[in-house]
Order: C-alpha cells, then structure tokens, then sequence
C-alpha cells in the first residue's frame, strides 16, 4: 500500500517545516508498506492514545505538550485496491446492502458503469487507513464526479467542504500561494477563506457514516482518531452530472491535466446502451456526439488527402483509452496515431500521441489505428 508520511497539526492549521508561519503547501513524502504492518502501526498508535488519555486526567494539554505533538511524524495508508472479489468478497457483498444510488456497480444509477474498463478508485473501492492528524488535501473528484466515503472506524474524522460555485476563488487562492488546484497538495487557511467570503461547511464523520460528496464540491478531510474509510466515485445519470463532469473534461484539456474519465468514450457507450427519459441529458449527448463525430469525419478526410493510410485496430474488452503522450489528452474518438523510433538497438519503440502532436513530433514514420467504441 501506498504510504504519505505528513506531520500532526491540528486540523484548522497548516505549517510550513519550520512551523514559523502558516501556509497553504501540504507537505508529505511516500513510501509503501504491507497491509498487516500498517494495522500494527494503527495497533501501537491507539495503545499510545489510551495510555496519554490515562495519564492525563483533565484531558487537555498544555502548550508545550500540543507542539510536541504537532511535530509528530505519522503515516497514512492510501489507495489500497479493494477490486479484487475472491480476495475481498466478505466486505463487497456488504458494500450490495446500500441503496443503489451509491453502490459500486448499478448501471441504473452510475455513469461510471458505463466507461468499460476499471478506474481504480472511481468504479472500484479503494481503502485507506488512518491515525490521528492524517490527512487528505483539498481537492475536487475526478471530472467532478459524486463520491462516496464510509467510516468503518473505530475512530472519527473531520471534514471541510465548500460549494462549487466558490471552486474558482479557491483555484485563484491556489495560484496566489504557487500551488496548482487541479494537481497541487494544498490545505486552505481558515481565516484567509473567511476573509475572501468563501464559506466552508465542517462536520465530524463517526464510525459508520455515510458522507455523498456532489458533483464538484472542494473538499480535505483529517483524521480525529484511529480509523479506516473506504471511498469510491459515483455518477447520477443526470444532466447536471453530465454537464460537470464535461465542463471538467474541457478544462483538463486547456490545462494540460489528463481527464481519469475519457468523456467521448463515455458519451458514446451512453448512447449505445442507455435509455434515457431527460431531455437536457439526450440533448448534451448529442452535442458531444456530433461534435465527435464531425472530429473524425474531418481527420479521415485529411488523412485521404495526405495519402496516409488507416488500419482497423479495435478495442479489447475492458481496455482502457489511449492518452496522448505529450499533452496527456484522453484518445477516446476513434482514431490513435502510434509513432515509431528506432533505437540503437534496432528495437522499434511506439508512443501514442493525438494528431495534432503527431504533426509536430520528430519521428521516421507513423501509423494510423482506428478505435472501435
């Protein structure tokens, strides 16, 4: 498991290394580490508490105590891969008993059903384990997808959530402090929230809590005590979702972030296989599917007149879609153009790249596959 070593504060604090000033950078380094040994980790943590928690009648410390414990070290457990159903069948089997709007897998109710292939942590649980103070930077879900987290426990954690309408604010906040929003570490200040006007709901999330995170809310969340979540992506087949998680897509692309969801390839399983009642949702599909069709329309068209030829590819059940090697946009239309370099030893060595940085890479030759939906 994936392993973010971060430093105790309290959860309304965010220092620098030296703990002189208060800033927005959230700072960790990774390592990995085995499941069991992360849970004796938890073990010896929660046996560290209870004998602080004995020792200290009145429950409070003092100053100098609180420093102390800000500058622990500690260790949080992330993305752990629960996908596997022979190995976690127990525990996906109970993930069935909730109501289907957010279970995993209910095509009825999940655009993420519908990508045709695994998004770790999207369209599969991840888990992730805690101790005291660990804790998840701000961000918004992939695509601005929904999102489900479960407290499985013991412990508690507290959440900080602003409405997406304030997203922009914080994204200049973000560029104010030299951080990026969309790929950043970043732990907002209170107070400097407060003064920009930006309201921020915060709740406590106790063992067996349920908390349904919607389309492009920000969010961090800090661990109170012990304990351990599992958290997945879901998406109402809804316009409004449909929309957020477009707009998203179209941004990624302006800022050079890969889209996790390859939109286009979504849009067009959609319309193959779901009925949809809602107009404002039949009327957006349609809109990105011309626009995709129109897209590859014109690229054949080109590739004709250039005299390149184009080869039928396919696509294997549950692969996923292609992203272009130099500007990470998703491949998701139905054409890749695979570029071929010759190395010292005589070994052909193929990249994937959209046509645009086709047109502009250095290569002996390049192929043109066309992808089936």
């Amino acid at each position: 498991m994936e392993i973010r070593e971060q430093v105790l504060q309290a959860p309304d604090e965010n220092w620098d290394p030296t703990f002189r000033k208060q800033v927005w950078r959230c700072e960790s380094e990774r390592s990995e580490m085995r499941i069991h040994q992360y849970a004796e980790y938890q073990t010896s943590v929660l046996k560290e508490l209870q004998e602080e928690a004995h020792l200290n009648d009145c429950g409070d410390e003092n100053t100098a105590s609180g420093r102390k414990r800000r500058k622990k070290q500690l260790k949080f457990g992330t993305n752990v891969d629960l996908s596997d159903k022979a190995r976690w069948h127990v525990q996906l089997t109970e993930i069935e008993k909730l109501p289907k709007f957010i279970q995993v897998a209910c095509p009825e109710a999940n655009l993420l059903n519908y990508v045709g292939h695994t998004i770790l942590g999207m369209n599969t649980v991840q888990l992730y384990m805690k101790v005291p103070g660990c804790r998840t930077p701000g961000h918004q879900e992939n695509n601005n997808f929904c999102s489900v987290n479960i407290n499985i426990g013991p412990g508690s954690c507290e959440w900080f959530a602003v409405h997406n309408q304030y997203w922009g604010a914080i994204h200049t906040l973000c560029e104010k402090h030299k951080l990026s929003f969309l790929v950043g570490s970043w732990w907002p200040i209170l107070e400097e929230l407060e003064r920009h006007k930006i309201p921020v709901y915060r709740f406590t999330q106790c063992k067996g809590d349920v908390v349904w995170i919607n389309p492009g809310t920000v969010h961090w969340v800090q661990a109170i005590s012990v304990c351990n979540n599992i958290a997945w992506n879901s998406g109402p087949i809804t316009a409004h979702q449909f929309r957020m998680a477009w707009e998203r897509y179209l941004w990624n692309k302006i800022q050079n972030v890969r889209s996790i969801v390859p939109m286009v390839h979504l849009s067009w399983n959609l319309a193959r296989r779901v009925r949809c009642m809602d107009h404002s949702l039949v009327t957006q599909l349609k809109d990105v599917l011309e626009s995709s069709f129109n897209h590859c329309q014109a690229l054949l068209s080109s590739l004709k007149k250039a005299n390149i030829p184009v080869v039928w590819h396919g696509r294997v059940k549950g692969e996923s879609s292609p992203c272009c090697a130099n500007c990470l946009v998703c491949i998701t239309a139905l054409l890749t153009f695979l570029l071929s370099n010759v190395s010292s030893s005589c070994r052909m060595k193929c990249s994937t790249f959209c046509l645009s940085q086709a047109k502009t890479t250095s290569t002996l030759c390049f192929a043109t596959l066309v992808l089936g939906h």
